[in-house]
């Protein structure tokens, strides 16, 4: 290869260098401005962790439409149990090209939005407490155990058993399944099936980002984790509004 040639190749390596420069830039900066709108428009009590996925982004850019923006949110509460993290896929994310440029992202509309939402036992023990619950909520490998003391006709019962979720719109229900006693008075078998009653847990998990709403539940590590899924929503200035 020739002095020339060379030449030719380098300018098209430093060609190539830059653009993909613009393109990781690029996309850092829309996403700030997508972590902004999205911390205003949810009330998030902190900013959260947005990346755009899809190479090139400039492809994207100019077409105002972002095929996969995935957002975190951390340390959301509002009438349930504190949820330690929200982890959002928004699909189809649109964003005009001169609304970009500008700086000046007033909504965005999103397609479809798929979620991971994950709680805590210790932040849902929390709950539990602050609502004058005396059950206990903990992990028993891929099951959930709850435990804790029942009165009946003037009896008190210290019981426990392993539970089955259950989600019903935004309402997680933990239900025993059956009961055990380790100490105390023996609960006579007729009153079983009251107790499991008793020891019902029912959790909300509502006003979730994104409009997402709850599809299924799972023990994962030191809580539950939740599958959710939103449409057509759109982030404005002052909330998240489904189409």
């Amino acid at each position: 290869m020739g002095r020339a040639g060379r030449r030719v190749l380098i300018a098209i390596v430093v060609v190539l260098v830059l653009l993909v420069a613009v393109d990781r830039i690029s996309a850092h900066v829309l996403a700030g401005q997508i972590a902004t709108r999205a911390q205003r428009a949810e009330a998030l009590p902190s900013r959260p962790d947005v990346s755009i996925d899809g190479f090139p982004f400039l492809t994207q850019v100019v077409n105002g439409r972002y095929h996969d923006v995935k957002v975190t949110v951390r340390g959301f509460q509002q009438n349930g149990p504190r949820v330690e993290t929200v982890r959002a896929d928004l699909k189809g994310v649109h964003v005009p090209l001169s609304d970009g440029l500008r700086g000046t992202v007033r909504q965005v509309p999103v397609d479809r939005v798929t979620a991971s939402v994950h709680v805590t036992f210790a932040d849902i023990n929390a709950y539990l407490a602050a609502q004058n619950q005396a059950a206990k909520v903990t992990g028993d490998g891929s099951l959930v155990r709850i435990s804790g003391p029942v009165t009946i006709l003037g009896s008190t019962y210290t019981l426990a058993g392993n539970a089955a979720l259950g989600v019903t719109g935004d309402t997680v229900t933990l239900t025993p399944a059956a009961v055990s006693q380790a100490v105390g008075a023996l609960l006579p078998s007729g009153l079983r099936q009251a107790a499991i009653g008793l020891l019902t847990v029912k959790l909300p998990v509502t006003g979730l980002p994104f409009n997402l709403h709850l599809t299924s539940a799972k023990v994962v590590g030191d809580g539950l984790t939740f599958a959710a899924g939103g449409t057509s929503v759109v982030l404005t200035n002052t909330s998240a509004a489904t189409g």
